[in-house]
């Protein structure tokens, strides 16, 4: 069964799993809170978490790759892609939310309107 470890659909539940596993770290972070009140090291922080869960998914799909058979892979290619549709449907509706808020806490300034001269007649142009 090594050998199916390097067929194409095994390389889409590498590529996949990477892929879901990330969103689910940054998701975990997201829930216990992990960069907040941490200045510029919360991003790192939140980045850090999905790396590290992106490194257990990736052992974990490796396993399976050596394991399982054929069907199997292709269910949990499946799962994976949804998963990874639905994460990405989830921020992508948040980060618009988050745009439409700022839109709407940013005041509008309006610039003063500034009054050229014209000249009324011809005797202000001598």
């Amino acid at each position: 069964m090594a050998h199916q470890m390097l067929k194409p659909y095994s390389f889409l539940l590498y590529f996949l799993s990477i892929i879901a596993f990330f969103f689910i770290g940054v998701t975990y972070a997201g829930i216990v809170d992990a960069g907040k009140n941490q200045g510029l090291a919360g991003g790192a922080i939140v980045v850090g978490y999905g790396i590290i869960s992106t490194v257990i998914g990736l052992v974990i799909a490796l396993v399976i790759a050596h394991n399982t058979n054929r069907k199997t892979i292709f269910k949990l290619n499946i799962i994976l892609a949804l998963c990874s549709i639905g994460f990405y449907a989830y921020y992508h509706v948040k980060y618009l939310e988050r745009q439409k808020t700022k839109e709407q806490d940013q005041p509008k300034i309006e610039q003063p309107k500034k009054q050229t001269d014209t000249p009324l007649s011809n005797d202000k142009l001598l």
